[in-house]
């Protein structure tokens, strides 16, 4: 099966009705960098997933996009190589989402960049693996691993036992007075 996941057939196994749900979960789960930022809330906006490949894989329950995977709802969009959705066993719950292979996120001036990212839903963290990066304007956080604590309003920066967090940030510019 290739294409756009939004053209499945309802009534399918409960991985392929949580696929688009699991997409759009991970999309509100990507805070503002910036503070007092308000965005709009895509709750009521479609998901648009295109791929090269979908394979439905019912007995692992798990929905697996791969080939030039791009993801798309409201403002924010999603590249990567291969994208796994899996759900809980005897529920109609995502356990985890697993994007790989050049993983970029953007939302309006943001963008993340990682080998790999892993959104769990329960905990709901968001961890970006590998080559980890997030850009905002001009503000840039790099290490090897960044693991965003969504509810709490916190993330974690880390690096191997050779390498350092690296950040560079930028003073905010003062409007002109009028």
């Amino acid at each position: 099966m290739s294409g756009c996941c939004c053209c499945l057939p309802k009534g399918r196994n409960v991985v392929s009705r949580l696929v688009l749900l699991i997409i759009a979960i991970c999309w509100f789960a990507v805070p503002s960098f910036a503070a007092g930022e308000q965005l709009p809330q895509p709750a009521n906006l479609p998901v648009e997933v295109t791929a090269q490949n979908l394979e439905l894989q019912q007995q692992q329950r798990q929905a697996v996009f791969t080939g030039e995977v791009v993801a798309k709802q409201g403002g924010m969009t999603l590249y990567c190589d291969k994208l796994t959705v899996f759900s809980l066993p005897d529920e109609d719950q995502i356990e985890r989402m697993e994007a790989l292979g050049n993983v970029r996120v953007v939302q309006l001036d943001r963008t993340a960049t990682a080998d790999r990212a892993i959104y769990h839903q329960q905990a709901g963290t968001l961890v970006l693996i590998g080559n980890a990066k997030v850009h905002q304007g001009q503000n840039l956080v790099t290490g090897d691993e960044i693991t965003i604590y969504l509810q709490e309003d916190r993330s974690v920066v880390k690096s191997n036992q050779t390498g350092r967090v690296r950040a560079i940030l930028y003073p905010e510019k003062k409007k002109a007075q009028q």
